[in-house]
Order: C-alpha cells, then structure tokens, then sequence
C-alpha cells in the first residue's frame, strides 16, 4: 500500500497481482502523481480525507464506493471493473453522473485492460483534454481507413467496404459480418438520428427507411481501425445530440433482460421504448468495448472494440465495457 499523505487516486482490489498492475497503470497514466491501492474499503476510509479525484474498485466494492461519492465526495469520480454484466453498475451510473466507467474484465485476463485503466484516467483527470484518435487507442502501426457517407448509398458502400477490410485483415467471416453490422447500426444513428434542426428537432428520425441525401454539413464520419490484434470502430457526427441517459437507461433494460448465465440477447430487450437504448445494446452485444464521446450541441464520437483472437462464443459471454465521456 502507498503511504502518500494525499493520494490523488485511490484503488481497491483483493487481487494482490491485479492490484499492483492497476495501480502502476493508474499512476502512470495521471502522470506519475500519488496512488494508494488497498486491499479493502476499510482500509481506504482514512485516504478519503484528502478528496482523491478517483476511486478506482471492483464491482464488489462499487455500492461502498457510490456511497462516498454521494456523501463525502461530491467531486471525485469512480471507475469501476467487473467480470460479469451487471444491470444494477448500469443502472447506478443513471443516478450518478460522476460514475460513467465500467470496465469489463474477461476472466482469462490477469487484469483489466490496461489501455483502458489509461484512457479513463487520464481523460478524468484532464477533462479539457482533446480525445485520443482511433489509432492511439490501437497498438503503434495500427491502419485506420474512413468514410463520410452523404448518402444512404454512400452508407451501404462503407459498410460492403468494413466488411471487405476486415477479411483483409484476418478477421473470421463471422467477426467480419459483426463488424459490418455495427457500422450499419453506427451510420443509421448518425445519419438518421443525428441531425438537427436550428429548433435542435431531429431532421430524418422520423423514417429511418428513407434514402438520404445529407447537407454538407451534416455528413458523419466512419473509421475502422486495426493492429492485427484489435479492431476499432468509430463513428463522429457533429451535431453532439447524444444524451448520457440515453446511453445508460436503454444498456440498463437490455442488460436487466438476461439472467447471470445469460449472454446479452438482444432478443430479450425491452423494445417498448425503442429509441437511442436499442441502438447502444446492439452496439455492446456486438463487441466488447463502447465507448460514446460527447461534445453537446457539437460533436457525438461512437467506438466500439474488438479483439480479433476472440472467437464469437467468449465474445458473447465476455463481460462488456462502458464509457461516457462529455465535455
């Protein structure tokens, strides 16, 4: 454990091993700046004097910690891992907006994946700080190609073209299939959803079934990117209309419609609500990493991850990952 007075990051985990990783990741990523790891919340209780801008536990921990966040901490933020898919994570991260990271840990791994331990921390802790690129999410060399459809042709184009890279890139015809399905979905909400008005009403949500011809200004972005280990995709339009309840409430029904030993069906949502949740569910069953970005009134950055050596049976019982970032 870090004796520091005023730890700015503290980390709870039973995990000896784990823990000493996450607290090296953790503290690098904040820059070298104090980190105290612990065993368990008991222990953390004397560090929460000094107001660390993060608390960092597993989901075991997570209902203590959420309790300090609402109490004695109304300025710190909390990340949380979890090795199974947990609607009650989801549903708590709707009642605290300071809580917007889980990350999924798969139980073949000796920790959370370490990019994303980075990613969350260093994003927290610098708010202003521009979001990485795609490629710095993937490993160094990492290709990453893009589109911009303006129209519903353009889309189905990009989408035959996400499907033709991935299989160039090695990934199994089924992978390669689950991809192109995940740009679909990603163009749909950005090109049909997306759009606004100069009322901020929404343009062409009315009929998702239309072809589209966008204006200039309102044609999104695609890219797809790759390390040969993971794959990346990512989706930007500029109208930043995504809302943080949309993203947490729809992923919070579909989850709460499987049992423990259950992967995530989209077959059990509750579709009575439709909108954004749907969309956002389809999305996480398909990979194991979403992560939505949000510059409101401005720009909305949808990216979901892959790793290419998993094969479709762990990727529909792996835990799923969850970010919300918004400026």
């Amino acid at each position: 454990m870090s004796t520091h007075p005023a730890p700015l990051i503290v980390v709870i985990e039973r995990n000896p091993v784990a823990r000493r990783r996450i607290e090296r990741v953790l503290g690098v990523a904040a820059g070298l700046e104090p980190v105290a790891a612990v065993e368990r919340p008991d222990e953390a209780e004397p560090l929460l004097a000094s107001k660390p801008a993060l608390i960092a536990c597993d989901a075991q921990d997570a209902s203590r910690a959420l309790g300090w966040l609402s109490e004695r901490l109304p300025f710190s933020h909390l990340l949380v891992w979890s090795t199974a898919n947990s609607p009650e994570l989801v549903r708590n991260a709707l009642t605290q907006p300071r809580f917007s990271h889980v990350i999924g840990w798969p139980g073949f791994s000796s920790m959370p994946r370490p990019w994303e331990l980075a990613m969350v921390t260093r994003r927290l802790l610098d708010p202003r700080a521009k979001a990485p690129a795609l490629s710095e999410l993937l490993g160094w060399g990492a290709t990453v190609m893009e589109w911009s459809p303006r129209t519903s042709a353009d889309r189905d184009r990009a989408v035959a073209g996400v499907r033709e890279i991935c299989a160039q890139a090695g990934c199994s015809p089924r992978l390669a299939e689950r991809v192109a399905e995940a740009a679909h979905e990603l163009l749909m909400n950005a090109m049909y959803d997306a759009p606004r008005d100069a009322r901020g009403r929404a343009r062409y949500a009315h009929d998702r079934r239309q072809d589209l011809v966008l204006e200039p200004q309102e044609i999104p972005t695609l890219r797809l990117g790759t390390d040969g280990i993971h794959l990346g995709l990512q989706a930007t339009d500029p109208f930043g209309a995504l809302a943080r309840h949309h993203v947490f409430e729809g992923l919070a029904r579909g989850l709460e419609g499987a049992s423990d030993n259950t992967p995530i069906p989209g077959a059990l949502l509750d579709t009575s609500r439709g909108g954004a949740g749907l969309g956002m569910l389809k999305l996480l069953t398909a990979s194991t990493v979403l992560l939505a970005d949000v510059d409101p009134g401005r720009r909305t950055e949808m990216s979901v991850f892959w790793e290419l050596d998993t094969s479709p049976r762990e990727l529909r019982g792996m835990p799923k990952s969850i970010h919300f970032f918004e400026r």
